[in-house]
């Protein structure tokens, strides 16, 4: 049963398993840069929306997530992206603070990924296309185990950075 749908026809329908695991994160490339008023991701070593900008506005670009974590639901595994509001409820603050502590502690983007194994979630998910392969898409992320806490404080205690935020930390250095 494929649950895409081509450009033809209307939005594809929301898919919400029961539950989900995660059984694989991939922390390499989580984040990019978006503009903070249109939305419209950046390219790379962008400092302004070139739309935006057209029209005398400008801002500071924002670091936002696009993380790609691999599910299992009661009978697959698939691929799933979450973007910045669904991606904040498993990470638990802002895709430039988990960058600034990547960044300090190497390794530790490993043990984010190791720490995301196995947590239970409901994830209601949209298909979409990108290229050949069938993929989803986040749409909400509801954490089910008792005691969730989000990755951030899983990091935290683990290179003890304590409740310090990235700017505390930068300034300890």
């Amino acid at each position: 049963m494929s649950l895409a749908c081509t450009s033809s026809e209307a939005p594809a329908a929301t898919w919400t398993p029961p539950y989900c695991t995660i059984v694989a994160a991939d922390m390499s490339d989580f984040c990019y840069l978006s503009c903070p008023r249109c939305d419209r991701a950046l390219p790379d070593h962008a400092f302004v929306c070139a739309a935006c900008s057209l029209r005398g506005a400008t801002a500071a670009p924002a670091r936002v997530y696009r993380l790609l974590v691999s599910v299992a639901t009661h009978d697959r595994v698939v691929p799933v992206v979450l973007f910045d509001r669904a991606a904040r409820v498993l990470v638990g603050c802002p895709a430039d603070e988990l960058a600034g502590l990547f960044a300090a502690h190497p390794g530790a983007a490993r043990s984010a990924e190791q720490a995301l194994q196995g947590e239970m979630c409901r994830v209601a998910m949209r298909t979409f296309t990108k290229g050949a392969v069938e993929r989803f898409r986040a749409v909400s992320v509801v954490p089910l185990r008792d005691g969730f806490r989000p990755l951030i404080g899983t990091l935290r205690t683990l290179y003890g950075t304590g409740g310090r935020t990235l700017a505390t930390c930068h300034a300890l250095a």
